[in-house]
Protein backbone atom coordinates (compact mmCIF):
# COMPACT_ATOMS: atom_id res chain seq x y z
CA UNK A 1 0.00 0.00 0.00
CA UNK A 2 1.72 3.26 -0.81
CA UNK A 3 1.92 6.29 1.61
CA UNK A 4 -0.53 9.38 0.37
CA UNK A 5 1.72 12.36 -0.08
CA UNK A 6 0.32 15.65 1.50
CA UNK A 7 -0.94 18.79 -0.64
CA UNK A 8 1.94 20.81 0.90
CA UNK A 9 5.24 19.36 1.23
CA UNK A 10 6.74 22.33 3.23
CA UNK A 11 4.18 22.15 5.60
CA UNK A 12 4.90 20.98 8.98
CA UNK A 13 1.17 20.02 9.68
CA UNK A 14 0.11 18.68 6.45
CA UNK A 15 -3.22 17.03 8.39
CA UNK A 16 -3.95 20.97 9.36
CA UNK A 17 -7.40 22.85 7.84
CA UNK A 18 -4.73 25.92 7.34
CA UNK A 19 -1.83 26.63 5.15
CA UNK A 20 1.47 26.66 6.58
CA UNK A 21 2.26 30.12 8.34
CA UNK A 22 -1.44 30.83 9.11
CA UNK A 23 -2.53 30.99 12.68
CA UNK A 24 -1.42 28.06 14.91
CA UNK A 25 1.48 28.03 17.39
CA UNK A 26 4.24 28.35 14.67
CA UNK A 27 2.78 31.61 13.14
CA UNK A 28 5.44 35.05 14.18
CA UNK A 29 3.31 37.59 16.04
CA UNK A 30 2.80 40.90 13.86
CA UNK A 31 4.96 43.92 15.89
CA UNK A 32 2.28 46.64 16.87
CA UNK A 33 1.51 50.04 15.10
CA UNK A 34 4.09 52.74 15.16
CA UNK A 35 2.03 54.83 18.14
CA UNK A 36 5.09 57.88 16.72
CA UNK A 37 3.30 56.89 12.97
CA UNK A 38 -0.20 57.84 14.33
CA UNK A 39 0.60 60.85 16.05
CA UNK A 40 2.33 62.34 13.47
CA UNK A 41 -0.57 61.25 11.16
CA UNK A 42 -2.95 62.87 13.89
CA UNK A 43 -0.93 66.53 14.33
CA UNK A 44 -0.75 66.24 10.50
CA UNK A 45 -4.71 65.80 9.63
CA UNK A 46 -5.02 68.69 12.48
CA UNK A 47 -3.26 70.68 11.08
CA UNK A 48 -4.61 71.11 7.89
CA UNK A 49 -7.66 72.62 9.40
CA UNK A 50 -6.06 74.10 12.60
CA UNK A 51 -2.37 75.38 13.37
CA UNK A 52 -0.92 74.77 9.71
CA UNK A 53 2.56 75.17 11.09
CA UNK A 54 2.19 71.66 13.13
CA UNK A 55 2.16 70.00 10.07
CA UNK A 56 5.75 69.88 10.09
CA UNK A 57 5.70 68.50 13.51
CA UNK A 58 3.46 65.44 12.09
CA UNK A 59 5.65 65.29 8.77
CA UNK A 60 9.14 64.81 11.51
CA UNK A 61 7.38 62.25 13.87
CA UNK A 62 6.43 60.21 10.44
CA UNK A 63 10.04 60.02 9.29
CA UNK A 64 11.02 59.47 12.50
CA UNK A 65 8.56 56.10 12.88
CA UNK A 66 10.06 55.11 9.72
CA UNK A 67 13.26 54.35 11.58
CA UNK A 68 11.49 52.55 13.64
CA UNK A 69 9.21 50.79 11.30
CA UNK A 70 12.20 49.43 8.59
CA UNK A 71 13.51 48.28 11.84
CA UNK A 72 10.66 45.60 11.84
CA UNK A 73 9.82 46.31 15.98
CA UNK A 74 6.76 48.55 13.89
CA UNK A 75 4.64 48.22 11.40
CA UNK A 76 2.17 51.61 9.84
CA UNK A 77 4.78 52.44 7.15
CA UNK A 78 1.77 53.59 4.87
CA UNK A 79 0.10 55.59 7.88
CA UNK A 80 3.92 57.19 8.54
CA UNK A 81 4.19 57.86 4.72
CA UNK A 82 0.68 59.67 4.80
CA UNK A 83 1.26 61.89 7.47
CA UNK A 84 4.33 62.90 5.71
CA UNK A 85 2.53 63.94 2.74
CA UNK A 86 -0.11 65.47 4.78
CA UNK A 87 1.62 66.98 6.55
CA UNK A 88 4.14 68.96 4.23
CA UNK A 89 1.30 69.31 2.04
CA UNK A 90 -0.31 71.53 5.15
CA UNK A 91 2.59 73.25 6.25
CA UNK A 92 3.37 74.99 2.70
CA UNK A 93 0.01 75.71 2.43
CA UNK A 94 0.14 77.35 5.94
CA UNK A 95 3.65 79.35 4.25
CA UNK A 96 1.49 80.44 1.28
CA UNK A 97 -1.28 81.72 3.35
CA UNK A 98 1.13 83.21 5.80
CA UNK A 99 3.32 85.65 2.97
CA UNK A 100 0.09 86.21 0.69
CA UNK A 101 -1.77 87.13 4.17
CA UNK A 102 1.79 89.57 4.74
CA UNK A 103 1.45 91.33 1.03
CA UNK A 104 -2.47 92.33 0.73
CA UNK A 105 -2.38 93.87 4.26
Amino acid sequence: MSVPTPSNPNSDYADSPLPAGYGGMGAPARPPFSKRAIAGFVLACVSVFYLGAMGSLGAILCINSLTEIRGGRARGRGLAIAGIVVGLVSFILYGINFFVRRMVS
